[in-house]
């Protein structure tokens, strides 16, 4: 009788045990993002977010939630702010009102603002219905054709870009632009 007793206090010991790591297991999943993990803000001193000052920007055609053909010939337009954002990106969330800002209070046109937006339409739905007024907005994918061209390799990217397709500055904020964005309006 004492080995049966044994047994299911073993049994009650391990029963307990494997409750309380399956909490912990779920406390932890409940904390990570739902979407995609895309690659976010690197911090400071690691490599840059995309293409830094003085690199061009390559070739690129792609089609805006408009139905419009964009491409490299979009940045003849002048200098262009332009934004890459992912969803499921906290950093990207967090700057996307700043970013907003930014476009209204330095005077940018609708036609000077290029936003490559990373994920699925379904997913940005919300971010295309802020941004479509202010900015020509491309929904693409993880590898698209504007953030391929751009360099991208973090979410969010910023760049102030010249007519001749040069980066002026870049980088993962609002900051990184400060200076290019002022002489650039």
């Amino acid at each position: 009788m004492a080995f049966v007793i044994a047994l299911t206090v073993l049994f009650g010991a391990l029963s307990l045990f494997n409750i309380v790591l399956t909490v912990g297991l779920v406390r932890r999943i409940r904390g990570m993002d739902a979407g995609p993990s895309p690659v976010t803000a690197p911090p400071a001193g690691l490599p840059a977010v995309m293409r830094t000052a003085g690199g061009q920007v390559e070739a690129f055609e792609s089609v805006t939630v408009r139905g419009e053909t964009v491409s490299e010939r979009f940045l003849s337009r002048g200098p262009v702010l332009a934004g890459v954002f992912a969803h499921g990106c906290s950093a990207c969330h967090e700057l996307l009102p700043g970013f907003l800002s930014l476009i209204e209070s330095e005077g940018y046109s609708r036609d000077r603002v290029l936003v490559t937006l990373v994920g699925r339409p379904a997913e940005l739905a919300d971010d295309v219905r802020q941004l479509d007024p202010v900015a020509t907005v491309v929904v693409e994918g993880r590898r698209g054709t504007v953030a391929r061209a751009l360099g991208v390799k973090a979410y969010p990217a910023l760049a102030v870009i010249d007519a001749g397709g040069t980066v002026r500055a870049s980088g993962p904020g609002i900051d990184s632009l400060s200076a290019a964005v002022t002489e650039s309006v």
